[in-house]
């Protein structure tokens, strides 16, 4: 069904019509051709009901004189672009989530009204006039519940980046322990993990690492040996000897200090569903390792990867755990030309051309060293 209002875009205005069309806004201005927008590439609502501006990377449209059916428009977009606009960035896989919030939300990516969703491993939401973001659950240290307030604080490891939700309504305490359930599913996968691949670690320092080294956080070698002691000798001898890329490894461990290498690993594609029982599968095990003049990043669990190479500073191993979190990236996304991310890499398109990180890591890429294929791990002893 069509519906009236007014088309603003590139300085003009015109009268026209309005439909959804599934995942597109389609508007037929009277005296031209009809526009089709797909909701995935919007990126940003903003808007009153009357009103509603509809931003994205190639040019803003804004809806106007939309009469009594533009509130019920803006609240279905709001409804329905998030995990659209999500599913685009390689964020989250689903179109439509089961656990969907509303409330406010105040960090360091911005703050005002949000809506969001929890999606395994990490929290997507979208506050009003903002693009779609994610928060890494294994970025937070704990999630706390403050009754004064009646908000829910998702802490960072340093203290300086905390989330906070609030004006959660009726949804807070259910918010909560779903953040804590699968907030402490990552710190059981972990315990898991290292009971495979670094069996001869002593318990305590299995816990102690269990405890702060999460599927998907970048920490160095001084930090985790710190929190193990041993942990290197145990790493070289058990998790590292048994991958594909050992011999690389080792060749990039030996040219830093501890303090100038980085571990990270996850698990391909999605981690564990709220309620699973935690596993040790088959993790990707990263390798950042601080150079001059630029920086190395090995997979070193797979044989039929390049080094990546990057230029930048203290910057680089949060960015690069923005790898390690969300493994759905094609490493294509890191260095081929937008234009070549065509035909069956064109699902990558979209997240290189917005997502923050992606741009980043984009702009800093300096290279790859190729290397051949190896279909059986290295192993030592």
């Amino acid at each position: 069904m069509a519906h009236a209002c007014r088309l603003v875009r590139d300085g003009s205005r015109l009268d026209g019509t309005w439909r959804r069309d599934a995942d597109q806004l389609i508007v037929s201005p009277d005296a031209s051709a009809p526009v089709s927008l797909p909701l995935g590439e919007v990126s940003a609502i903003e808007g009153d009901g009357f009103s509603i501006l509809l931003r994205s990377p190639l040019g803003d449209m804004g809806l106007e004189r939309l009469g009594a059916d533009g509130p019920t428009l803006l609240q279905e977009l709001r409804r329905d672009w998030p995990p659209l606009r999500a599913r685009l960035l390689r964020l989250a896989d689903s179109a439509a989530p089961a656990q969907v919030f509303t409330g406010r939300v105040q960090g360091p990516l911005g703050s005002g009204p949000c809506r969001g969703f929890l999606v395994e491993d990490r929290l997507v939401y979208a506050i009003d006039g903002a693009d779609v973001a994610a928060l890494p659950l294994a970025e937070c240290r704990s999630v706390v519940f403050d009754a004064p307030s009646f908000s829910v604080n998702c802490a960072s490891w340093d203290g300086l980046a905390d989330t906070v939700f609030s004006r959660l309504g009726g949804q807070t305490q259910a918010f909560t322990e779903v953040l804590r359930t699968a907030r402490g599913q990552l710190t059981a996968e972990a315990d898991a993990t290292l009971a495979r691949h670094l069996p001869t670690l002593p318990m305590a320092g299995r816990v102690a690492l269990s405890s702060q080294w999460l599927p998907g956080r970048m920490l160095s070698l001084a930090e985790l040996e710190g929190l193990a002691p041993g942990f290197e000798a145990a790493f070289l001898a058990s998790w590292l000897a048994h991958s594909h890329r050992a011999e690389e490894g080792r060749a990039l461990m030996e040219l830093v200090a501890p303090a100038d290498r980085w571990l990270g690993y996850a698990r391909p594609g999605r981690t564990l569903a709220p309620g699973a029982a935690p596993q040790a599968l088959a993790q990707l095990l990263w390798l950042l390792v601080k150079g001059e003049p630029a920086w190395s990043l090995e997979l070193l669990s797979q044989g039929d990867f390049a080094t990546y190479l990057f230029s930048g500073g203290a910057e680089l191993p949060a960015l690069v755990g923005g790898i390690v979190q969300f493994p759905e990236f094609s490493r294509e996304a890191l260095y081929m030309p937008l234009a070549d991310l065509v035909e069956e890499r064109a699902r990558y398109a979209i997240a290189a051309r917005d997502l923050p990180l992606l741009r980043q890591l984009r702009n800093r890429f300096a290279g790859r060293r190729i290397h051949a294929a190896r279909t059986q791990p290295v192993a030592k002893g």
